[in-house]
């Protein structure tokens, strides 16, 4: 089984993915919409004004998964470094996240405008990503992508 393409199949066939931030040694975790593009990188869009978009502006470092398959025990596990999505990139990661879920030209708007607590879209860039994957691994679900 080609990892790379078993890769694109969750990221594309998966809509929530937990997102964990730290700030002060305080974990946090929260549930976000993402979409990735061909290069593996993960976009999402949110406030400033939320807990996890403040703490990616302190400390970059996150990890999330996504669970692909939860009665197959099909997951993702993956480390990085998130940070706002800068201006020039804004509407192609804008056209992305529309083609998967329809989004209202507003949200564009809202994040062109870049007001302090106002919308942004995110991007985590992995370092590392490991499968927890049942079906396609029965003996050996753990498997490491490398990057």
């Amino acid at each position: 089984m080609n990892l790379e393409k078993l890769l694109q199949e969750y990221l594309t066939n998966s809509e929530l993915m937990q997102l964990a931030t730290v700030s002060k040694g305080q974990p946090w975790l929260c549930n976000v919409y993402f979409v990735a593009d061909e290069n593996n990188n993960i976009y999402w869009t949110s406030t400033r004004a939320r807990r996890h978009s403040k703490e990616i502006i302190k400390d970059t470092r996150v990890a999330a998964t996504i669970v692909h398959d939860s009665k197959n025990k099909q997951a993702l596990q993956i480390t990085g470094d998130a940070f706002e999505v800068p201006l020039p990139d804004m509407e192609r990661v804008y056209n992305l996240y529309g083609k998967k879920f329809g989004m209202k030209a507003s949200r564009l708007a809202e994040a062109l405008e870049n007001k302090p607590d106002g919308r942004a879209f995110y991007i985590l860039k992995p370092t590392s990503i490991s499968f927890w994957d049942e079906v396609n691994f029965p003996d050996n679900p753990k498997q490491v992508l490398g990057i």
